[in-house]
């Protein structure tokens, strides 16, 4: 081997080692990703939407082409267990753990569905008044990966998380505030029906 192969042998070598390291300096095994905006609307109109339609989230967000309640209940407040909706990837369930209308918060988890990366995936909701027409609307989800791959693709799936949430917030707020899908969502119906 000659030796400007070796050089550039070794140059990509030091430049794979880098990028490994960088990437192992970003990444996480738990992901955690929470937004919170301002929804001008009373509390109990909110709540309605995301605690009592909770399994109704096909109807304004554009994550999900339809979905519906299933399961036997565990939660007395409850006549279902999970959400078992549709989306791209397939079929996913979220199995409610927490569901807690006095202090407008709900806790799930995905039970099916969840990608290959995921040892765990929980979601968190949770509402605060902040005057008569105003909700302060919290989303939080927590990612831990699974294995080396998860691991290093972590912050990649951090940054997807992250736009989705944003995604989440901006369609609840125009409906909520609107009574109308988001523009968003009211096209990518119309793109599935052409299909």
């Amino acid at each position: 081997m000659n030796l400007k192969i070796k050089r550039i042998m070794i140059i990509v070598s030091v430049l794979i080692i880098a990028l490994i390291g960088g990437l192992s300096i970003l990444a996480e095994k738990n992901i955690h990703v929470k937004k919170e905006l301002i929804i001008n609307k009373e509390i109990s109109q909110v709540w309605e939407i995301m605690g009592n339609q909770f399994t109704e989230v096909h109807l304004w967000s554009t994550n999900f082409k339809n979905s519906k309640p299933g399961g036997q209940p565990k939660l007395e407040e409850l006549d279902y267990l999970h959400r078992v909706t549709e989306t791209e990837r397939g079929e996913t369930i979220q199995e409610i753990d927490i569901f807690d209308q006095t202090n407008h918060s709900i806790t799930y988890h995905i039970s099916k569905g969840a990608p290959t990366i995921a040892k765990s995936a929980v979601g968190i909701w949770s509402l605060e008044s902040v005057e008569t027409n105003k909700t302060k609307v919290i989303i939080e989800f927590k990612l831990e990966t699974n294995g080396f791959i998860g691991l290093m693709l972590s912050p990649l799936i951090k940054l997807k998380l992250g736009k989705s949430t944003i995604e989440i917030e901006e369609e609840l707020k125009f409906y909520a505030e609107n009574r109308v899908a988001h523009p968003r969502k009211i096209e990518s119906q119309k793109n599935q029906n052409t299909k």
